[in-house]
């Protein structure tokens, strides 16, 4: 693949949010302001159709949503029409550094709720799994939304790399 190439495949990587049943509803404005400012295309609401867009100031004008009753209606989506890889975002086994930038291609994000993380369900439509190396001691938990606007400008980063540099 020559320099043109690359540019014109990374121009095309975009990022998506998934989100099943987050149980604060306002977390999903507050994502919706992450997720603009670090580039993601549309946020899939799976479940819950209804959100707060409290703490979203505006941001959700600029995003897409996307609803669907189910995980495997939002995974036929994602992988059939999108063409994504469905990341998911918790602390397990096989799990990799969002350090080491995993990513391959257009990826969406699922994040788990705010107490239990990531469902067997969740897990099962993802693709891989990520995480974010923690330095402190302490808890092992971040809230859902700062853990997404962590893992957001990771992938954003290197697409914004990969996009120049190749």
């Amino acid at each position: 693949m020559d320099a043109g190439e690359a540019v014109t495949l990374w121009a095309s990587v975009e990022s998506l949010v998934v989100v099943h049943n987050v149980a604060k509803r306002h977390n999903v404005g507050t994502m919706a302001r992450s997720a603009t400012a670090f580039g993601v295309s549309e946020i899939v609401l799976v479940g819950r159709r209804d959100f707060n867009a409290f703490g979203s100031h505006g941001s959700t004008s600029h995003l897409r949503f996307r609803h669907f009753h189910s995980l495997s209606q939002a995974r036929h989506y994602l992988k059939e029409e999108r063409n994504c890889d469905i990341c998911g975002v918790e602390i397990t086994d096989g799990a990799l550094s969002i350090a080491d930038h995993p990513f391959r291609k257009s990826t969406a994000f699922l994040l788990g709720n705010e107490g239990t993380g990531l469902s067997a369900k969740e897990c099962e439509i993802c693709d891989f799994f990520v995480y974010i190396p923690q330095y402190g001691c302490g808890t092992a938990s971040l809230n859902v939304t700062v853990a997404a606007s962590i893992v957001l400008h990771h992938f954003g980063a290197l697409v914004l790399y990969l996009f120049f540099f190749s």
